[in-house]
């Protein structure tokens, strides 16, 4: 039995709660945390490198970066290639993903294929993109397609893995149970499989996008005559690296607006999945 709460002359007492316990308190805490860090870290880029380097040449300072991402930016140039990249990267992520997430789902079905070809698919997503690049340019040539078989093959194996393992972890007592009703195959996937495959095939998504950008511009660092990594080595080349600066950031902001993309579509889904 609980005690009651302590009372007064006007009422119940309320607990003094801390800083975190407070109304919105610790979004508060975490977010002015982010704030301040990222405060002292422009800071220091705006101070270090003009002390650290002489002549600032090889870290731009922070205004210099700044005014390459103001209005008298190169932004057709950014844009341009930003364009060439994300669609490289779309077009193999998907590849990737229905790929993926199909042998996944055949894979682990099988308990024997799926012990016999995990170990492969694990060390296989070990593979840089950048150390596979030639190989696709050799099969594809120097356009569009071999980035977009790299980006497949990079963005193949994390889906891949993370759908074949929960597969591996469906409550084989319903399936047991549905097969015993006379339910098919094909219901069994639909109704329990694929409901249970939503949290694991999203985690292998959000790391399969920050793959498929890696690999896309591993392509192109290569051999490739658009793209982000074109303009990365034509900026490097001319020692513009403000500009080379400026379009590290502006992937910084695409990753990060990709990350929280996939974790709505994680949260629309689940909110709209049928209670079991």
């Amino acid at each position: 039995m609980t005690a009651p709460p302590a009372t007064g002359p006007a009422g119940p007492v309320a607990e003094s709660p801390g800083p975190a316990g407070l109304p919105g308190g610790g979004a508060a805490l975490r977010w002015g945390g982010l704030v301040a860090v990222t405060a002292v870290l422009l800071a220091a880029w705006q101070v270090f490198p003009s002390d650290v380097q002489g002549d600032g040449s090889s870290v731009p300072k922070l205004d210099a970066v700044l005014k390459a991402l103001g209005p008298s930016g190169e932004w057709g140039t950014y844009l341009t290639a930003l364009r060439t990249t994300l669609g490289e990267a779309f077009f193999g992520l998907l590849i990737g993903f229905v790929a993926g997430v199909v042998l996944g789902v055949l894979l682990g079905e099988s308990r024997i294929l799926r012990q016999g070809f995990y170990p492969y698919a694990v060390a296989l997503q070990a593979l840089p993109p950048i150390a596979l690049a030639p190989i696709f340019v050799i099969w594809f040539g120097l356009g569009m397609e071999s980035k977009i078989g790299l980006v497949g093959a990079a963005t193949l194996f994390p889906i891949l893995v993370s759908t074949m393992a929960g597969v591996a972890e469906t409550d084989r007592g319903r399936i047991e149970m549905a097969t015993a009703f006379g339910a098919s195959k094909g219901q069994i996937r639909r109704r329990i499989v694929f409901p249970g495959l939503v949290v694991p095939v999203f985690a292998g998504l959000e790391i399969a996008v920050v793959l498929s950008f890696l690999a896309a511009i591993a392509g192109e660092l290569i051999s490739a005559n658009a793209g982000v990594g074109v303009i990365l080595q034509v900026y490097q080349r001319d020692f513009r690296l403000a500009e080379e600066f400026a379009v590290l950031l502006i992937l910084v902001v695409v990753g990060l607006a990709l990350a929280l993309l996939v974790r709505l579509a994680r949260r629309f889904v689940l909110e709209r999945m049928p209670d079991e």
